[in-house]
């Protein structure tokens, strides 16, 4: 089974990835987790060039593609032959809303390259974590490229996020809540789906 938790900038998906994987190990089931991109060593490295100012949409999505198919043969594929629960802070869906949608190369493009060099992988179970943007802001330092965007950016991401996510393994996920209820819920969502 693989879940992935999708959202903009300062959502809680790394959060509550993390806090599924507690759950997870309190209940003895196996599982491994990773974040997009990044994840495997060489991964890891490609995520340094993908955060990299002054790269264009199509060198982004090349190299989010590059990690996901190292992560795809080195950690996934393996960890589903045994049996994991793979989780995944960030997969397809951000790579349709950041670079397809919103970095203007084409929902449908962006997926056919996907489907084109094999890391098209379709989770089980998506939460899409959905707050405004304005208020998942404040909640983290902007860092990184993506973060330092203005709030017309940042809006269009969530718009996109919701238009996207129609399919039976989307969860849309109140994040304007305390946390704690978030947490709860995502952990009803998984007992059900498992």
């Amino acid at each position: 089974m693989i879940i992935s938790f999708e959202g903009g900038e300062g959502v809680g998906k790394t959060t509550h990835a993390a806090r599924l994987c507690s759950y997870l190990a309190e209940k003895e089931l196996p599982w491994l987790s990773l974040r997009e991109p990044g994840g495997s060593s060489l991964s890891e490295k490609i995520r340094t060039l993908f955060l990299t100012d002054g790269i264009d949409e199509m060198t982004e999505l090349l190299l989010v593609l590059a990690s996901r198919r190292q992560n795809i043969r080195e950690i996934i594929e393996p960890g589903l032959a045994r049996g994991s629960i793979i989780v995944i802070d960030r997969f397809i869906d951000s790579t349709l809303v950041y670079q397809g949608i919103v970095g203007g190369l084409g929902c449908y493009e962006v997926r056919e390259l996907m489907v084109k060099t094999g890391t098209w992988i379709v989770p089980d179970l998506t939460f899409v974590m959905d707050i405004d943007p304005a208020t998942a802001m404040k909640r983290i330092t902007p860092g990184d490229k993506f973060e330092n965007q203005g709030m017309q950016y940042h809006q269009m991401l969530r718009r996109a996020f919701l238009d996207i996510a129609t399919e039976k393994r989307h969860r849309i996920i109140d994040a304007d809540r305390d946390s704690s209820e978030v947490t709860r819920e995502i952990l009803s969502l998984v007992e059900e789906a498992l």
